[in-house]
């Protein structure tokens, strides 16, 4: 039997590496939390008074805000109800996290919905019951609904929130706009394409890419990735095939490949 390297009672056994695993996802676990705490201290600590967020919060601010973008704004970063911070001492936040401006806004945002709108959930999160970033998935989607419904969403999610899938985590939330904010509903689920690469979160040269397309849009890419990771193959390349369909990506955004649709019914 293969004996470990690494264990947690310095025993060259595998089940001592299986626990010094598990000890090390529990530091990673508690690390994250206590960063979450020190984070949402400067939230307390920086927070605009009740009377200003409330002003911040008023329709007509909202509107002038979207026309004047001259000097430091108050970033409403998560739902009604929540702190409001100063824009600049909010990237000031996300500098000091290692973050770029978006990705810190939103990381803040989604602790100050967690601590402020969403109670219970938080709860257990800082009971270590639940990880802190499916809680972020759960804020992530909250933070548009009134205070009513990201009450709802808590109340519902929060008493198996560690055993609840992200799907049904977007069912809850889509009941409760239906409930509560049935006016931010988009009328055409075509509203939501989009193609998102995420470039503030580059690892090691590489990128992850989310996107949502039309059906027609979608098959005919599937088909050029198909065709590119094969046309990968026969040229010599021994990579997977996730590699090549990655790879075929990157030539169809350099204009390498002509792909003739119409030879073939478009592909398909």
């Amino acid at each position: 039997m293969r004996k470990a390297i690494l264990t947690w009672d310095n025993e060259p056994t595998p089940v001592g590496l299986v626990a010094a695993v598990r000890a090390a996802a529990e530091v990673k676990k508690q690390a994250a939390l206590t960063e979450a705490y020190a984070v949402l201290e400067w939230v307390a600590a920086r927070q605009l008074p009740e009377d200003r967020a409330a002003e911040e919060w008023a329709d007509e601010h909202l509107d002038q805000m979207t026309r004047d973008r001259f000097g430091s704004q108050a970033l409403h970063l998560a739902g009604p109800g929540a702190p409001v911070v100063e824009e600049d001492e909010a990237y000031e936040i996300a500098a000091a996290l290692g973050l770029s401006r978006q990705s810190g806004s939103r990381y803040v945002g989604e602790l100050i919905e967690l601590r402020y709108r969403l109670p219970r959930i938080w709860s257990r999160v800082t009971a270590l019951d639940l990880p802190l970033w499916k809680a972020r998935k759960i804020a992530a989607a909250t933070c548009t609904l009134p205070e009513a419904g990201a009450a709802y969403v808590d109340a519902q999610l929060a008493w198996a929130a560690a055993r609840t899938t992200l799907a049904q985590i977007d069912r809850t939330v889509d009941e409760a706009f239906v409930r509560f904010a049935p006016e931010l509903l988009a009328d055409d689920p075509s509203d939501h394409r989009d193609v998102i690469v995420d470039l503030d979160q580059a690892r090691h040269g590489l990128v992850s890419i989310d996107a949502l397309l039309d059906l027609d849009d979608a098959l005919d890419l599937e088909d050029a990735l198909r065709a590119g990771a094969a046309a990968l193959k026969d040229a010599g390349s021994d990579d997977p095939l996730g590699v090549r369909r990655a790879k075929a990506l990157g030539d169809l955004a350099r204009g390498q490949v002509a792909l003739d649709f119409q030879a073939d019914g478009a592909g398909r």
